[in-house]
């Protein structure tokens, strides 16, 4: 195993990444490169881009495109048998590291950008306050990042919505309650409307999230529910940009109660929709890790500040 490692660290270029054997081994699991990058959370193009850079370091070709369903070549079978050692190696390095890592009074966390409309930000300070003798790093990330970012451990705990968490892989701790709301102009035809169901807006125009974020995948989901896919007029990473465009009446937006009312737009109004559409906010991580004291102690922590909102 460790000479199978040291050869393709010699070759000329060498940049081979465990997640490239990660993602190799889910089109292996899965049988497709669609339903690899739905499990890892990417894009297929962004999926495919990193396995044909896979198969160009390593000078082969790993599968069998030709055919409807993805087939292993005679390398790929090959190289199959090398990747499942490498990524077991890997994973049970990690664990054994984890053991290290807890005796050090630090942790790692990462966050979609939702921490100041939720308040996690304040009880993140408070603390912090409290015990200022622990170190931990907070990192803002794409919201489908987080559970790559996870699983590859590179940090300890994250906070993000409770529709992309994998419940076999991840524990998580729900910090707040959340649903999807309909924001529209004062001057939509909508505006009179004390609630709406969402296959009525099959043939409006969409403001959405961009694809980086968890919500741009639930909205697209649940309108698939309702039996059409939005027509998406344009997509913002920004939740003021996307509330200015509805303002225009030049499209609608779904989107999170909580966001609505931190924003809140003079010219935009809020109407319920028919459907329950939850997006709580959670605060997740690995299953069977053993995570930094300290990391710990910051749960217990955000269960006692997410029960004291509940009274």
């Amino acid at each position: 195993m460790l000479q199978s490692i040291q050869n393709w660290n010699s070759s000329p270029g060498y940049c081979m990444e465990i997640r490239q054997i990660q993602y190799f081994l889910s089109i292996v699991d899965t049988g497709s490169f669609s339903a690899a990058a739905d499990e890892h959370f990417i894009s297929q193009s962004s999926l495919s881009k990193l396995i044909i850079a896979l198969e160009k370091e390593l000078a082969v070709t790993l599968f069998d495109r030709s055919k409807r369903k993805v087939s292993l070549t005679e390398a790929g079978e090959a190289f199959l048998r090398h990747a499942r050692m490498l990524n077991a190696d890997n994973n049970a390095m990690l664990v054994e590291l984890d053991g290290y890592k807890s005796a050090v009074d630090t942790f790692s966390i990462a966050a979609i950008p939702v921490l100041p409309q939720y308040g996690i930000a304040t009880m993140i300070a408070q603390f912090r306050d409290t015990n200022p003798h622990i170190r931990f790093s907070l990192e803002e990330i794409d919201g489908l990042n987080i559970i790559p970012a996870l699983a590859e451990r590179r940090f300890d705990l994250a906070f993000t919505r409770h529709n992309v968490i994998n419940h076999e892989q991840f524990e998580s701790l729900e910090i707040c309650k959340d649903h999807l709301l309909l924001a529209v102009s004062k001057n939509s035809r909508y505006a009179n409307r004390s609630a709406i169901s969402l296959k009525e807006l099959a043939n409006d125009n969409f403001i959405v999230f961009d694809r980086v974020t968890e919500l741009h995948k639930l909205i697209m989901d649940e309108c698939g529910k309702a039996g059409f896919e939005p027509t998406i007029f344009y997509s913002s990473h920004r939740k003021v940009s996307v509330l200015s465009l509805v303002e225009t009446n030049i499209g609608l937006a779904l989107m999170p109660v909580e966001i609505f009312e931190y924003y809140r737009h003079p010219g935009v109004l809020a109407i319920p929709l028919d459907e329950d559409i939850a997006c709580n906010i959670v605060l997740v991580y690995l299953k069977n890790r053993q995570l930094p004291k300290s990391a710990m102690m910051f749960l217990d922590f955000m269960k006692q500040m997410a029960e004291n909102r509940k009274h």
